[in-house]
């Protein structure tokens, strides 16, 4: 093989390495939106690598996931972009990549000075970080476009002998809303065990995750152990639930 042939396979190789390194995070950037539900197999790290962000802009987001890396199905995150409402004539802007003060001064129709004002932690106007959630004052006259809070979800895997109305019945839902939290199913006939759907999650039911039992379970939601037999008839055996179970806690 010629020098010249070596030199145009050497090029040819890294021009191929270069592609396949860049092109997943290119494509992962900005294709989640301003939230993502959390799903089975989901980590913080593999969340911020499909939706172009990091680790950190996620925490700073979500404050409620504090240090740790405890994320459970069904769980939204909030994602940099977003524009959460509030109750107290104004609303959370959560920071994304390039914004900047001035930027969004402009962008709320308010001043940099008023955004200071309205967040003392900021020291510095020139320093903030993606994920960071702003408090904004909007100008009465143009009220900046909210995002309506996400609708609470859980996951539940079909089980042997399921249909959409079972499930839906045990939920204290409808057919019609399961196939809206799940655009997936275009036949509401045909559904398979194992299948994960997201179903509404109101607080009285509860789906049974590994490690759990009825003392555990009974003290998440403050009742106790006799309370949920009640609820619950088809329970014979106090120490007998298994994963995926559907138990009425309310």
């Amino acid at each position: 093989m010629t020098t010249k042939r070596i030199l145009m396979f050497a090029l040819l190789t890294a021009l191929l390495i270069t592609t396949f390194a860049v092109a997943p995070s290119a494509l992962a950037a900005g294709s989640c939106g301003t939230s993502v539900t959390i799903v089975k197999g989901d980590t913080l790290r593999k969340i911020a690598e499909r939706c172009g962000t990091t680790v950190s802009a996620l925490r700073r987001a979500n404050p409620e996931i504090g240090s740790g890396n405890l994320i459970y199905p069904g769980q939204v995150l909030q994602l940099p972009g977003a524009i959460l409402g509030t109750d107290g004539g104004y609303f959370i802007y959560i920071i994304a990549r390039g914004d900047t003060l001035k930027k969004l001064a402009a962008r709320f129709s308010t001043t940099t000075d008023a955004l200071l004002k309205a967040n003392p932690e900021i020291t510095n106007p020139n320093l903030i970080y993606e994920g960071q959630r702003l408090t904004v004052y909007a100008a009465p006259t143009t009220p900046p476009p909210v995002t309506p809070p996400p609708a609470s979800t859980q996951t539940y895997y079909v089980k042997k002998g399921d249909t959409l109305r079972k499930i839906a019945e045990a939920f204290g839902t409808t057919v019609d809303n399961l196939l809206k939290l799940n655009p997936s199913i275009k036949n509401p006939n045909i559904i398979y065990v194992g299948q994960a759907l997201k179903v509404p999650s109101d607080g009285t039911s509860y789906i049974v995750q590994k490690g759990d039992t009825l003392r555990i379970i009974a003290a998440k939601y403050g009742t106790t152990v006799n309370a949920l037999l009640k609820l619950n008839p088809t329970i014979k055996n106090p120490n007998l639930i298994y994963v995926g179970q559907v138990i009425k806690v309310k």
